[in-house]
C-alpha cells in the first residue's frame, strides 16, 4: 500500500499576529462577560476605608461604633478607631484581640487582651474559627490590634472575625506601641 502525501492535510503555521489577535479577543470577551454578569468581579478594589485613621464617625458626624458598613460579601466591615476611642472602650470593659503571635503577646500586651494569632486564625475553617471564639458574644464590640500602625495584622484579623459574624469589630491601628507609649494599662 502506497501512501499518497498529497492526501495528508497541511497544517497551517500559526503566526504571532494570529495568536495576539486571539488573545486580545479572549481578553475583551472576558471583560464583557464580567461586566454583564450579575456576579461580576469588581476590577478595582476599594480600600479607601481600610487605612482611615478613624472611621468611627461617618460623614454626618453620626457615631457608627455599633457596626461598620455592610459590604457586598455579606459582612459588616470593621471600623478603625483612634487611641482615645480605644481607651474609652477599654474603660467600658471591651475585649481587645491581639493578633500577634504568642511570643510577641507574652512580651507585652494591652491589659486583659486575648491572643488570637492571625497567622493561625486565618487558615482555620469557618467552623474552627467559631469553635475557637465560641465564648465570645457576637453582639459585643471587639477591638483588634497588633504591634503598631505599621502592622496590618490588626486589620486582617478584624476582617477574618467579621467574616464569621462578629459584626461590631473595631480596629485600633496604633497598636500596642501607641497604647504603651500613652501610658495605658499593659501586662506581660
Amino acid at each position: 500500500m502506497e501512501s499518497n502525501l498529497s492526501e495528508i492535510p497541511v497544517v497551517k503555521k500559526v503566526t504571532l499576529k494570529e495568536v495576539i489577535i486571539i488573545l486580545f479577543a479572549s481578553i475583551v470577551a472576558g471583560f464583557v462577560a464580567n461586566a454583564v454578569s450579575p456576579k461580576g468581579i469588581s476590577l478595582l478594589r476599594d480600600d479607601s476605608g481600610r487605612y482611615v485613621i478613624d472611621s468611627s464617625q461617618n460623614k454626618n458626624g453620626k457615631n457608627v461604633l455599633q457596626k461598620g458598613k455592610l459590604n457586598k460579601a455579606g459582612f459588616y466591615e470593621p471600623v478603625n478607631i483612634r487611641v482615645e476611642t480605644a481607651k474609652q472602650l477599654f474603660d467600658d470593659n471591651v475585649l481587645f484581640i491581639d493578633g500577634r503571635d504568642a511570643n510577641e503577646f507574652m512580651l507585652g500586651h494591652i491589659k486583659g487582651a486575648r491572643n488570637i494569632p492571625y497567622h493561625e486564625f486565618k487558615d482555620k475553617t469557618r467552623e474552627e474559627k467559631l469553635q475557637l471564639t465560641k465564648d465570645m458574644d457576637k453582639d459585643q464590640i471587639f477591638i483588634s490590634y497588633c504591634s503598631s500602625d505599621s502592622c496590618d495584622i490588626s486589620i486582617d484579623n478584624a476582617y477574618e472575625m467579621a467574616k464569621v459574624g462578629y459584626d461590631k469589630m473595631k480596629i485600633y491601628l496604633g497598636g500596642y506601641k501607641e497604647w504603651n507609649k500613652s501610658g495605658y494599662p499593659v501586662e506581660k
